[in-house]
Order: structure tokens, then sequence, then C-alpha cells
């Protein structure tokens, strides 16, 4: 199966959670994104309902990313 370098959303949470999540996949080698919509939308100007941070990667490293991400989520279980 082909993979193309289009970003997917793995993750939205908090900005504490996500840059947590992005240090250990960074550590991991796994470059990733970081969308705040609603940081974004002030900083124009015109706000945002959206409140969720996101992390997004490249397709190709999904499953690299995986066990992080399970370990992650199983951690931080509410």
């Amino acid at each position: 199966m082909e993979h193309s370098n289009e970003l997917i959303e793995i993750f939205a949470g908090n900005s504490i959670q996500a840059l947590a999540l992005k240090y250990e996949l960074e550590n991991a080698g796994i470059p990733c994104m970081i969308r705040n919509d609603q940081e974004a939308g002030n900083l124009v100007g015109i706000g945002s309902i959206q409140a969720d941070v996101r992390i997004l990667i490249e397709e190709v490293n999904i499953e690299k990313a995986r066990p992080i991400l399970d370990a992650f989520l199983e951690k931080n279980a509410d």
C-alpha cells in the first residue's frame, strides 16, 4: 500500500496534552505539527469556537506513531 505525505490528525486535546505528545513523538524521530485554531483565530481577530489543539503527522509515519499514541492515551486517560 502506498502512503502519501498527507497530514493526518492523530490527537485532539488541551494544549498541555498536545505539547507532551509532540515531545514524545519528536523524541521518537516523528515530525509533527500542532494546529491550534482558537489561537490562530485570536491572532487575526476572528476567534474560533474550536478549543482543542490538534496534532498532525504525515501519513507515512502513522504506524511508527501508533504505539507512542496508544501509550500516551493510556497514561493520560481520565
